[in-house]
């Protein structure tokens, strides 16, 4: 195993365990902060596929594209399963960001993680016996994962537009 593999294995646990932990715990919902964390995923994950140094094919791109779209619907699920629940008082952030609502996906966001890694790896493993090269690296990875979010933040966004300030159950699924 060389040292390329280790590293992308060492990204993609840090990454699932980092986003499945935050899948599972309540999380103010800043929504002037909400895409900053696919945008850096997006940014890096281009860089890194276009500075890999192997050559993309075809296939490579098929896969991709079908891998991405997976990647949308999973996190626009993701979105629609999040719970909302009001915080009181709301929170401030660094930067003056103010937070009204905390959101979770819980255990069905982690285990839609965990669906979406077997199908990306399954598709990796066939798509690499048929001849990808490019497919498995760190930048495949991240660009779905910033899919995944992108999608998922956009169906959040939607539906926090949809909520009452003051708390309530018009427009979206409230935690009691």
């Amino acid at each position: 195993m060389n040292l390329d593999i280790l590293g992308d294995i060492v990204l993609v646990v840090l990454l699932v365990g980092w986003l499945g932990y935050r899948q599972t715990t309540w999380r103010p919902v800043v929504p002037s902060r909400m895409w900053r964390t696919p945008l850096v995923l997006a940014v890096i994950g281009v860089v890194v596929l276009a500075h890999g140094g192997v050559a993309i094919g075809a296939l490579d791109v098929a896969v991709l594209v079908i891998q991405l779209v997976l990647s949308l619907g999973v996190g626009a699920w993701m979105g629609s399963l999040a719970h909302f629940r009001p915080l009181d008082p709301p929170v401030v952030g660094r930067r003056g960001e103010r937070a009204v609502f905390e959101s979770r996906t819980g255990w069905w966001g982690l285990a839609l993680w965990v669906v979406l890694l077997l199908v990306r790896i399954g598709l990796d493993v066939g798509a690499t016996a048929l001849g990808a090269k490019a497919i498995g690296g760190a930048g495949v990875i991240l660009l779905v994962l910033a899919a995944n979010r992108g999608a998922r933040n956009a169906v959040l966004a939607a539906r926090l537009g949809n909520l009452p300030v003051g708390g309530g159950r018009r427009g979206g699924a409230l935690a009691r």
